[in-house]
C-alpha cells in the first residue's frame, strides 16, 4: 500500500500544466502524422531532432495549416451532406404531393361510394319493396 501511494504521490506531482501540455503535444502530432497525406506540415519527432522542448516539433504555422486542411474537409463534407439532405427534402415533398393528390382522390371515391349507395337504398325501397 505505502509504494502505491508513492507512486500516487509522484504522479500526482508530476502531472502538472507543462506536462498536460508536453502530452497533448505528442498525441496531437501522433494523430497529425497518422492522417496527414503530406508528413511535411506536422513532422513527427524522432530520437535525432527531440530535444527538450517540444513545442518545436508543431510550429504554430503547421497547426494552422493542418486546421485549416481539417476545416475544409469539414466544409466539403457539410455541403455534400445539405445537398443530400436537400435531395432527400425535394423527394419527400414530391412524395407528399402524390399522396396528397392520392388522398383527394380517394375522399372523391368515397365520396360518390356513398352516393351510390343511398341512391340503390333508394331504388330498393321505391321498387323492389313496393312488389313485396
Amino acid at each position: 500500500m505505502g509504494l502505491y501511494g508513492l507512486l500516487y504521490v509522484y504522479e500526482r506531482l508530476t502531472w502538472t500544466t507543462k506536462a498536460k501540455e508536453r502530452a497533448f503535444k505528442r498525441q496531437f502530432v501522433d494523430y497529425a502524422s497518422g492522417s496527414s497525406s503530406s508528413s511535411s506540415a506536422t513532422p513527427a519527432p524522432t530520437a535525432a531532432t527531440k530535444s527538450s522542448s517540444e513545442s518545436e516539433f508543431i510550429t504554430p504555422v503547421s497547426v494552422l495549416r493542418e486546421l485549416a486542411g481539417m476545416f475544409a474537409q469539414l466544409c466539403q463534407q457539410v455541403d455534400v451532406t445539405r445537398q443530400n439532405l436537400e435531395d432527400e427534402i425535394n423527394d419527400m415533398n414530391q412524395k407528399i404531393e402524390q399522396l396528397d393528390s392520392l388522398q383527394s382522390k380517394a375522399k372523391l371515391l368515397r365520396n360518390k361510394a356513398g352516393w351510390l349507395d343511398s341512391e340503390l337504398n333508394m331504388f330498393i325501397q321505391q321498387y323492389l319493396q313496393q312488389s313485396k
